[in-house]
């Protein structure tokens, strides 16, 4: 890492014990390892700066998809950092009706007077930073939205899972009181791996994720009758951000 990075081994030292603190890796004699994915579906902290160039992309044709299908006056977010993205496109489009059980999403919506927040409240979960349990099942049951976008842990044969079989549970009663269901998940979910089943791709109106998806992968899902919406990333050349993909937002390929 030194000879790469064109650093002492001391400045590679100091950064590990860095992001070691903060819970991104472990440090360990020989040099440092990844903590499971699991457990990074487990710390909001580190999701919230995961991807976060795709995610705005997602959220932008995510958003477009929707414009030209309904015209939303109630919505509602999980507590995926994902949807979290769409607030700053939504602000200008207030007053809405926003149900959500993310308890960021509810504190940036309490503070816009024109917002109309409807807050699910339950057991609350300070890793995922938001509201589950039963209660947050019920209180979905009796309520009715015209979209729901929500993320997922992982991606796997046109089926989405969860690291959490009570946030499983929770996904599906938000995706049960929804006209339209709709997926936003980056390119990286495809890769990962989660024990609990929520459901086929092809229960959701629409899966959106970046442009960086395996074109197999993507032809493989709309064979199945998934419909994809791949998302354009402008990205620099950084390893954290990744190459450069063209394309319209919001269009199919």
């Amino acid at each position: 890492m030194s000879d790469h990075f064109g650093v002492s081994t001391m400045t590679i030292h100091r950064d590990l014990d860095h992001l070691h603190e903060k819970g991104v890796l472990r440090k360990v004699r020989s040099g440092a390892e990844a903590r499971p994915s699991e457990a990074f579906e487990h710390d909001v902290r580190h999701r919230e700066q995961l991807n976060t160039a795709e995610k705005d992309a997602i959220a932008a044709s995510a958003l477009a998809w929707v414009d030209q299908r309904v015209a939303m006056q109630a919505f509602a977010l999980d507590d995926s950092t994902t949807a979290f993205h769409l607030l700053p496109l939504l602000r200008p489009r207030l007053p809405l009706t926003v149900v959500t059980n993310f308890l960021p999403a509810i504190n940036a919506l309490a503070a816009e007077p024109s917002a109309r927040l409807t807050a699910l409240g339950g057991d609350y979960n300070r890793e995922f930073a938001s509201f589950g349990g039963s209660a947050v099942v019920q209180s979905l049951s009796e309520l009715h939205y015209d979209v729901v976008f929500m993320s997922v842990s992982a991606v796997a044969r046109a089926t989405c899972f969860h690291a959490s079989r009570a946030t499983a549970d929770l996904k599906l009663a938000f995706m049960r009181s929804a006209e339209l269901s709709v997926l936003m998940v980056d390119s990286t979910k495809f890769s990962r791996r989660a024990v609990h089943r929520i459901a086929p791709l092809a229960d959701f109106d629409v899966v959106v994720t970046d442009d960086r998806l395996d074109p197999e992968e993507v032809s493989a899902l709309r064979s199945s009758g998934v419909e994809v919406v791949l998302a354009p990333v402008d990205r620099p050349g950084s390893i954290a951000d990744g190459g450069t993909h063209g394309g319209a937002a919001g269009s199919p390929s």
